[in-house]
């Protein structure tokens, strides 16, 4: 089970003192987008900036 998927199984039964506890936790702790890379992997063969694929894969996944 993912985690969002916990989430929302979960989410239902918290009190709203829970639900706001549990949402200005989440504010607090931005989620990384980007991993450093090692020096020549933040460009494509052409020069032009590395897209980021953890991104595309998760937007993907978010529209199934």
């Amino acid at each position: 089970m993912t985690a969002k998927e916990l989430l929302l199984q979960e989410a239902p039964s918290w009190s709203e003192v829970q639900a706001m506890r549990a949402l200005l936790a989440a504010e607090d702790e931005p989620e990384p987008d980007v991993v450093g890379l090692p020096q020549g992997w933040g460009e494509t063969l052409t020069g032009e900036p590395m897209p980021n694929v953890v991104a595309a894969v998760r937007r993907v996944r978010d529209e199934h």
